[in-house]
């Protein structure tokens, strides 16, 4: 993931919205306590985050891909009932470079949905 600058706004539909992010700062790793989500900074400036399933569902809706006009997919909207909302970290805006551990440039829309799916699927229950 990489950050692109700002904050979040929740509004009264439990969706976040992009509007500035805080960059995390001296490679510190972030976790509120009430979070779960696990964050760290490479060398590069990108997030490695890990999403600990706490609900059925992930929660994220994406947009972009090879097939697109964003050739990388990137986080349009976090539901407030899934996973991702719950343990923080996700934030809308965010470009999705690879999900564990697989690279997502070149690939369809459809095929990161069903990699991020199969990834969050195969977590240990809530």
């Amino acid at each position: 993931m990489k950050e692109e600058g700002g904050a979040l706004l929740e509004d009264r539909g439990g969706i976040r919205r992009h509007q500035s992010m805080q960059r995390l700062q001296h490679g510190e790793q972030a976790m509120d306590e009430n979070r779960t989500a696990r964050v760290v900074p490479d060398h590069h400036g990108n997030l490695h985050i890990s999403v600990k399933k706490t609900k059925p569902i992930l929660g994220i809706a994406i947009e972009g891909g090879a097939n697109t006009k964003h050739p990388l997919p990137r986080i349009i909207n976090i539901h407030e009932h899934g996973s991702a909302f719950e343990a923080g970290g996700l934030e809308v805006g965010q470009l999705i470079l690879a999900v564990d551990g697989q690279r997502v440039e070149g690939l369809q829309h459809q095929e990161v949905a069903r990699l991020i799916a199969e990834s969050f699927a195969q977590r240990d229950k809530p």
